[in-house]
């Protein structure tokens, strides 16, 4: 009996020597004829209880460039009167003259049937194409207006966008008018390849381009002609899906300031536009202690 007792601790204390023997060999390596992929999983700092990886941080997917200074106003959009184009302008200005006319009347203004003068809107973001604002006056409260884009290389075709006939707008006002959208994205598609587009100065583009009638204030700042403020500086707003919205307030009314806020797709594209005062607020200039 205890011959019989002793053999079979010996096979047990074999099996158990046999067993952690296997499992080391499988903590080692990986048979070969294993069903299933397997990846060893690398050793960590003692002061680390579990594998980790540093988060890689966030990119800003807004489509526009980042770098814009509310300084360069001033730059982004210029009007010249039609005496002040360059030789090149004006010519291809005369020359388009029959496409301007057919994109007019696309839109319901009749060229012909007014007193019409036109001026160059210089739109920085958008130095591929030509624009003209065409303003007609048959009387008082009787004025109409529309704006031109033609492009610079022929590559594409001269749109109009109308903005007032005969002292209203068309369908919906200019600034808001899903048409204006839909004609300010093929007109920014028809641009020439470039580096990413300024938020601010296409934001511009497009306002002045709806309301020809447009300043745009830096910085909170007192009218001039009224001790109120009108404005808050230009701003960005980007969205977690990649939509940018621009704000921003024209002051040319200084009574009636309008405020701006443009929504921008991820790719771009111009999508809502806001466009409604806001008010006034009085003030006073504390003194310096």
């Amino acid at each position: 009996m205890d011959r019989l007792r002793l053999l079979n601790l010996t096979f047990v204390f074999a099996g158990t020597t046999i067993l952690s023997s296997l499992c080391a060999a499988q903590t080692n390596q990986v048979a070969p004829d294993t069903p299933y992929p397997v990846k060893p999983v690398p050793s960590e700092s003692s002061t680390m209880p579990y594998p980790a990886k540093p988060v890689p941080q966030a990119k800003s997917v807004t489509p526009f460039s980042t770098n814009a200074s509310s300084s360069g106003i001033g730059h982004f959009i210029v009007y010249r009167p039609r005496e002040e184009m360059s030789p090149s302008d004006r010519d291809l200005a005369a020359k388009t003259q029959p496409a301007i006319r057919d994109a007019a009347a696309f839109v319901g203004i009749e060229l012909d049937k007014e007193k019409w003068r036109y001026r160059e809107l210089e739109c920085q973001a958008l130095p591929g194409h030509l624009f003209l604002l065409f303003a007609g006056d048959s009387g008082v409260g009787d004025a109409s207006l529309f704006s031109v884009a033609i492009p610079r290389a022929g590559k594409g075709r001269v749109r109009a966008i109308p903005v007032e006939r005969r002292g209203f707008a068309l369908f919906s006002p200019a600034p808001v008018n899903l048409f204006a959208l839909a004609e300010f994205n093929r007109i920014r598609a028809e641009e020439p390849a470039g580096p990413p587009p300024d938020w601010l100065s296409t934001s511009l583009c497009f306002a002045a381009l709806t309301e020809p009638r447009l300043e745009v204030s830096a910085s909170p700042s007192p009218s001039p002609e009224a001790n109120i403020a009108l404005s808050f500086p230009p701003t960005l707003e980007v969205g977690v899906d990649g939509e940018s919205t621009v704000r921003f307030v024209n002051v040319a009314e200084p009574r009636q300031p309008m405020q701006w806020a443009l929504t921008f797709d991820a790719k771009g594209e111009l999508v809502k536009v806001e466009h409604f005062p806001t008010p006034s607020y009085a003030t006073t200039i504390v003194p310096k202690s």
